[in-house]
């Protein structure tokens, strides 16, 4: 079965777990934000990536042009481990993280999830993978990412005791529109899946073809 298929699963247990009132909140919020062209902000396939840093889980910076010197690089831009979707993403990556390491790049995972929060899950769920902390959504507003959640988003969220205020250390209550980027070791962008309905994710599938169109000539 295709990851977005076991999504669109997991969202319809998701709506019919809910108490009806905030299953109908949260459809029609839901609306809104799948309609407000976020991802069109985004930077486009063609452009050179911006030169920004990451934290790894012991604070110390990562920078994306340090990794670029020796990698292609598939940067995964999530909402955090609280998000079950970005949960179900995140275990289809590391299934194919040893083939993305025999193409010549590396697989990152980005969050704004600070790094104490997301440690259980991941731990939990047996997700091996390179996971950083992208603190106050910087490095992902340069990719043209960030949104602030709205008013009426933030109850919703609070009533299902989510508190992104915490959870990402800081009180913006801003979130990246889940995002992949396949980035050539030139720093240029090869590929992008953006979509502002967070449900939605690239196809490991696609991820793998889309390596392989790199650099056709160059074995990675």
């Amino acid at each position: 079965m295709s990851l977005n298929k076991e999504l669109k699963r997991l969202h319809e247990e998701i709506l019919n777990s809910l108490p009806p009132e905030v299953s109908k909140q949260l459809i029609v919020e839901n609306k809104i934000l799948f309609s407000s062209y976020l991802e069109e902000k985004a930077i486009k396939a063609g452009a050179k990536a911006p030169n920004v840093s990451f934290r790894d889980k012991n604070l110390q910076p990562v920078y994306l042009a340090d990794l670029l010197k020796k990698h292609h690089i598939v940067l995964s831009f999530f909402r955090g481990t609280w998000c079950p979707y970005c949960n179900l993403e995140l275990k289809a990556l590391a299934q194919i993280e040893d083939r993305i390491k025999a193409k010549g790049a590396l697989l990152i995972s980005v969050t704004p999830e600070l790094y104490k929060f997301s440690e259980d899950v991941v731990t939990k769920n047996e997700i091996k993978l390179t996971l950083l902390t992208d603190l106050g959504n910087k490095a992902a507003a340069e990719f043209g990412l960030v949104f602030e959640l709205p008013e009426k988003y933030r109850a919703i969220y609070k009533s299902l005791n989510i508190y992104l205020n915490i959870l990402n250390g800081e009180e913006s209550w801003t979130l990246p529109v889940p995002a992949t980027f396949i980035i050539r070791k030139d720093g240029v962008i090869a590929a992008t899946h953006i979509n502002a309905d967070y449900t939605q994710r690239m196809e490991p599938a696609d991820i793998l073809e889309q390596l392989d169109l790199l650099l056709p000539d160059e074995k990675c």
